[in-house]
């Protein structure tokens, strides 16, 4: 899923410029209020798929903007470097796919827990990765250690996917939910003056 743009209906109140952030105009420094929303700080709508390319080029330009531009602002000066913080904040977030996740989790209402619900089968894989682990140390085997921490990384890899395709198919499904209580409203609203215009004509 690629990642949505909401810039396109921002612009800058004192020069005009189209904005790329509700945070601050790029042409001209103006620093508008800054959402504590990680994602609506970059302009763009909640959810799973980030790209870091295009994330770090509006990070660039929306730094760059409030460190050369609002910086020499008197008006703006004090808080450029808020807005800096959050946008270092924000970034940090959206780059780190476990932090992302867990800020997805919590905005859509979910509890994080401190483990899964298939505990005792995780502990089990997690108990084994240990012992592989403590013994290849303590025997010094520095082939089957880098294959116990490949193997670790291997199921963080896992589980973030795991994640992000449930983000993905929870929000492919508020979509779909959304347009199909959009389409129910439309078709109640053509019957409701299609009801009226039935009673009035009733009444002649």
């Amino acid at each position: 899923m690629a990642e949505a743009d909401l810039s396109g209906v921002l612009t800058c109140t004192d020069c005009g410029a189209a904005r790329i952030s509700p945070v601050v105009c790029t042409e001209c420094g103006t620093i508008f209020e800054i959402p504590s929303d990680a994602f609506a700080l970059f302009g763009l709508t909640r959810s799973w798929a980030v790209n870091p390319t295009s994330l770090e080029a509006r990070y660039e330009a929306l730094s760059r903007a409030c460190r050369e531009k609002s910086a020499t602002r008197q008006d703006f000066r004090e808080k450029s470097s808020e807005a800096v913080a959050a946008l270092d904040a924000a970034r940090r977030l959206l780059l780190d796919p476990v932090e992302r996740a867990q800020y997805l989790l919590t905005s859509y209402g979910g509890v994080a827990r401190d483990k899964p619900v298939r505990k005792r089968e995780f502990q089990t894989e997690v108990m084994e990765i240990d012992q592989a682990f403590t013994k290849a140390r303590r025997e010094g085997d520095t082939a089957r250690l880098a294959a116990v921490v490949l193997e670790a990384e291997e199921k963080l890899a896992s589980a973030i996917m795991a994640a992000g395709q449930s983000f993905t198919r929870l929000e492919r499904s508020l979509v779909e939910e959304v347009s199909a209580a959009a389409d129910a409203l439309a078709e109640a609203r053509l019957w409701r003056r299609k009801v009226d215009e039935m009673r009035a004509g009733l009444g002649r």
